[in-house]
């Protein structure tokens, strides 16, 4: 297994589609972009955090490309490691036009409120984590319809398909052109192409019913690769989709018994969740160089923290519970 350093800054995966490592907090192989040119037009799908900007600028030119050249950005959704950099990416692209789910559109015209709820999770970690969140202009934005297509020309276009499960307002990208899908975090986490991967279920709003339906809705598409936003591509999109469907469920009935013990406190499992994630992927790489091994568990915990696993689904079975009475 090759350390996780290995990844370069710009991988071509297809004619003019090209996968952008955004090196967040000086770790190859954890955040992505990608970024699509057809004709005059250029895509970038995620933008990435405010502080990975720089990374972002350097892989778009070791792919050819100039921020200053995109014309579309289309966010999978607006946490911070997928679209914080927007409003910069759009200052210095000034045809870019910038599309995303309705439910987020606003939090990206004023970002306060979500700058406020994410800095009492992170604390004075805020700026060195996830950098400037500026402000998307209104009149540049606009939002996508479930099932709507962007058109990029010559009859090529990405179509967006509400997929919530992780995050409400959440889209998955279709591109009919190459049948590959844009998943950001609705297929989970899967680092290095290990056959590893993980349900990401920070708070607020993860939902087990809508992410079985989101993850039905990508298999009908028949995606030729799923691309993801951590990270890369993944060629086996059946196996992958199962896999996370298992993963999903067996963590969410981990995290139901030990919230039934009588002393449980759910602020308490993150450690466990670690432990646990670590070992299972010990057990999807046998022999594997351990250097390499603790390179990669730290960039699974990096891209998919195990406080933020534990915190989210803990709220949605307590929710679940909660309806479940009063019904």
């Amino acid at each position: 297994m090759p350390p996780v350093a290995a990844t370069p800054v710009a991988t071509t995966l297809a004619p003019g589609v090209s996968l952008l490592d955004l090196r967040f907090q000086g770790v190859s192989g954890a955040v992505a972009a990608y970024l699509i040119a057809h004709g005059d037009a250029r895509v970038l799908v995620e933008t990435g955090p405010g502080s990975t900007l720089p990374a972002l600028r350097d892989a778009a030119a070791a792919a050819g490309h100039a921020l200053a050249d995109v014309t579309h950005v289309v966010v999978t959704h607006i946490h911070l490691d997928h679209a914080g950099a927007a409003g910069a990416v759009l200052r210095e692209a000034p045809r870019a036009r910038l599309y995303v789910h309705p439910a987020g559109a606003a939090h990206l015209v004023d970002p306060s409120k979500l700058i406020a709820s994410a800095s009492r999770i992170y604390g004075d970690r805020m700026d060195a984590l996830w950098g400037a969140f500026l402000p998307v202009p209104a009149d540049r934005l606009s939002t996508l319809a479930d099932g709507e297509a962007i058109p990029l020309g010559g009859g090529r276009a990405l179509t967006a398909w509400h997929t919530p499960g992780h995050a409400s307002h959440h889209v998955a990208l279709h591109d009919g052109a190459t049948g590959d899908v844009y998943t950001g975090d609705v297929a989970g986490v899967r680092l290095s192409g290990a056959p590893h991967l993980r349900a990401p279920t920070p708070p607020p709003d993860v939902d087990l019913a809508a992410w079985d339906a989101s993850l039905r809705r990508l298999r009908a598409l028949a995606p030729a690769r799923l691309l993801l936003t951590h990270f890369g591509a993944a060629p086996d999109p059946e196996w992958h989709l199962d896999e996370l469907h298992a993963r999903l469920h067996a963590f969410a009935g981990w995290v139901e018994g030990r919230l039934d013990a009588p002393d449980a406190d759910p602020a308490s499992l993150g450690p466990a969740v670690a432990d646990r994630g670590a070992a299972a992927l010990a057990r999807a790489l046998p022999g594997a160089d351990p250097a390499a091994l603790a390179a990669l568990t730290e960039a699974y915990e990096l891209a998919n923290p195990s406080y933020m696993q534990a915190a989210g689904m803990a709220r949605y079975l307590k929710k679940r519970e909660s309806e479940k009475r009063e019904s």
